[in-house]
């Protein structure tokens, strides 16, 4: 992971939060913090967002699903892990549905969690380097391929 990884950590309840930051800090990420919906969208809407944006389920001022809406309009990738109070199939189903990178619930197993948080930033790393340096599409590849038939 790049020494630029960031961490959003958006909630009004401190338990499972506590967990999460210190994954977090053993992975020597750094973290910023919001209490409310308002908040976290200032941070995702600055030029450099975070990577990672890990919110309640239900915040006092919105829902995670505003916080996947903003990650999604952010300046570049950052993926949304959603924290559950318990785990409920059908708010992962739904988080995932709508463009959340993954859904979480207490109790956390360290290894798990660092997993989750690993591959996260990682996915948005690699997303975020992909939009710098796109493939070229099949179509641009044909062109190319013509031209150089052309001139020889």
């Amino acid at each position: 992971m790049s020494g630029k990884a960031t961490a959003l950590l958006v909630f009004h309840q401190t338990k499972p939060f506590d967990e999460i930051k210190a994954a977090l800090g053993k992975m020597a990420v750094p973290t910023e913090q919001a209490q409310t919906l308002a908040e976290a969208k200032h941070v995702l809407s600055d030029i450099n967002p975070p990577l990672l944006a890990v919110t309640e389920s239900e915040l006092p001022d919105g829902k995670w699903s505003d916080i996947v809406s903003f990650s999604e309009k952010a300046s570049s990738r950052v993926n949304v892990i959603v924290v559950g109070r318990t785990i409920d199939a059908n708010l992962y189903a739904s988080a995932i549905e709508v463009g959340a990178f993954d859904y979480i619930a207490p109790p956390f197993e360290g290894v798990d969690l660092a997993h989750v948080v690993r591959c996260a930033l990682d996915n948005a790393l690699a997303r975020r380097e992909t939009a710098k340096n796109p493939r070229p599409t099949a179509q641009q590849l044909l062109s190319v391929a013509l031209k150089s038939q052309g001139s020889a």
